[in-house]
């Protein structure tokens, strides 16, 4: 059941990437943007998600704990508002989660536990794209 789960999800991933595929321009352009925490995030992310599939505690584990240390490095925290604070936070517990599960070999939990950081994940990525021009302009203290 696990299985079907995490293949329905990659498969929807999938299907989203293919629904509107970027123009080679865009692709290359969101490739160069990416900063070196966010490169770094995502061979993360990915980490967790190979050891899930192989059911390897240890790796699901210790890349859940990096992701919580990267979250609290000075570049992670690139604005200042309650909303991207509490965006911050529940990724966090999802960490906590997912490294929790781990640790109780608990694959079910720290599936959803890596489910549940990949929503904050997109819905944090979302906040900052529709806010980008009124957050660029707040005043920094």
């Amino acid at each position: 059941m696990l299985a079907g789960f995490v293949l329905l999800l990659t498969s929807m991933v999938g299907l989203a990437l293919q629904a509107d595929p970027p123009s080679d321009d865009a692709s290359s352009h969101r490739t160069t943007k990416l900063t070196p925490l966010m490169r770094l995030k995502l061979e993360k992310s990915k980490a967790i998600l190979e050891g899930l599939t192989l059911e390897d505690f240890d790796q699901i584990a210790s890349n859940a704990r990096s992701l919580k240390l990267l979250s609290t490095e000075s570049g992670w925290n690139v604005i200042q508002t309650r909303e991207y604070a509490e965006q911050s936070r529940d990724f966090q517990r999802a960490t906590d989660l997912i490294a929790e599960a781990a640790e109780e070999q608990d694959i079910h939990r720290a599936t959803m536990g890596y489910v549940a950081m990949t929503v904050h994940c997109v819905e944090c990525h979302s906040y900052m794209r529709k806010h980008r021009n009124e957050l660029i302009e707040l005043p920094r203290e």
